[in-house]
């Protein structure tokens, strides 16, 4: 069965949203960038959203939060899931 894919983290900036991709990728971790536009004739700007597979969601949490990329307040709302 295949995981569907869920959103870990939202980014304003491309650039922000690059370099965890990159910390992302050097972690084993697979992820989908939605809205971002490699482009630079068109510049994306907020809800450039990190996905990761549902089940890589806790992996991608804990090294989003080692690499500096978010804070534990990020993740309060999944608690309540």
């Amino acid at each position: 069965m295949e995981d569907k894919f869920v959103t870990v983290k939202t980014f304003n900036f491309p650039a922000d949203a690059t370099i965890a991709q990159t910390f992302m990728e050097m972690k084993g971790i697979d992820i989908y960038m939605k809205n971002l536009i490699s482009n630079r004739l068109s510049y994306s700007l907020g809800e450039i959203e990190m996905q990761v597979r549902d089940s890589d969601y806790e992996r991608a949490k804990d090294a989003l939060l080692e690499g500096g990329f978010a804070q534990p307040d990020d993740f309060q709302q999944t608690l309540t899931k």
